[in-house]
């Protein structure tokens, strides 16, 4: 299957389309979706390639300032003037940027910070934290007291904030209206298949849930995926990406990879978290990916070791 869907998007217009709903769950104010379409508008021709991760942190941290700035209801998103959001982001690069103060401030007062009742993190929580992240994929283990933790680094929001600053000293609106960010309604995508699996570059294995029994639904809503099995076990884990699971049913049915709504297979695989998310799982496992040359059998090598021990 293509990479780019049937329902024809240019490449970069699919990788918008797919990075708009990673940011669009469907319990959030409506200002936070208006705040994300203003960003992709204004950012629409910013390089949206596959491995372009600087674009992707300008969305987030624009958008967060959209709505840190407009959600009490006083102005739309599109009214912010650029050179109001070019002042917000114009501060000292060798420190974080201070507009997280008032992010963090407009989302617990519209209900979207850490739930300290449930103690989990709200979907625009989840976004703000790992935009201002400033320690990366840390994998230490808290019980390793021997490994001393990395020093912080800028974090993805700081990077974000130089840049856009350098793009807004030089931005006007474009004329062409012809180029528009895709419209990208939040709402979640559900999987249900009778067989689904988790391929990586070596293996390929059922998706089972905490405890052990087989999944066969999956719920893509925003930046989280869930999966669901057959004795009813909601859970989350580290290695089931929402961005892959929306790639997946995107090659498997050519819609959008915004898509919502409920879609069935007989089978669905889902490239792992560590693979690029638009692997084609049939090309990057070794035992899906069509052999260059003739692989020896199993039953070719026990036949040979056969008459070596009857040699012997």
């Amino acid at each position: 299957m293509p990479d780019v869907p049937t329902e024809s998007l240019a490449q970069s217009a699919y990788d918008l389309d797919l990075e708009m709903a990673l940011v669009l769950p469907s319990a959030t104010p409506a200002s936070w979706g208006a705040s994300v379409h203003e960003a992709a508008r204004i950012l629409v021709d910013r390089p949206w390639g596959r491995r372009n991760s600087l674009s992707v942190s300008e969305l987030h941290t624009l958008s967060l300032l959209l709505f840190a700035r407009t959600y009490t209801g006083d102005r739309e998103p599109g009214d912010v003037p650029v050179a109001e959001l070019r002042e917000a982001l114009n501060g000292p690069v060798d420190r974080e940027p201070p507009i997280r103060d008032e992010i963090d401030h407009a989302l617990t007062e519209t209900g979207q910070g850490y739930d300290s009742e449930a103690f989990r993190s709200t979907p625009l929580w989840s976004i703000y934290l790992a935009v201002q992240n400033r320690y990366g994929n840390y994998g230490g283990s808290p019980l390793a007291d021997d490994v001393a933790p990395p020093t912080p680094g800028p974090s993805p929001m700081r990077l974000a904030a130089i840049s856009l600053a350098q793009f807004f000293a030089d931005y006007t609106a474009p004329n062409d209206t012809r180029t528009t960010a895709p419209q990208v309604a939040p709402g979640p995508l559900v999987v249900q298949a009778d067989l689904l699996q988790m391929v990586s570059a070596n293996s390929v294995v059922r998706i089972r849930c905490s405890c052990g029994d087989l999944v066969r639904s999956l719920r893509v809503d925003g930046p989280t995926a869930v999966r669901e099995c057959v004795q009813g076990h909601a859970s989350v884990h580290w290695q089931l990406d929402a961005a892959r699971v929306r790639v997946a049913v995107a090659r498997a049915t050519g819609v959008r990879p915004s898509s919502q709504g409920s879609h069935r297979f007989p089978k669905l695989m889902i490239v792992e978290a560590e693979l690029p998310r638009h692997t084609d799982p049939t090309q990057a496992n070794v035992y899906l990916r069509p052999a260059s040359t003739p692989l020896v059998g199993r039953d070719d090598i026990l036949r040979k070791l056969s008459q070596i021990h009857d040699r012997g």
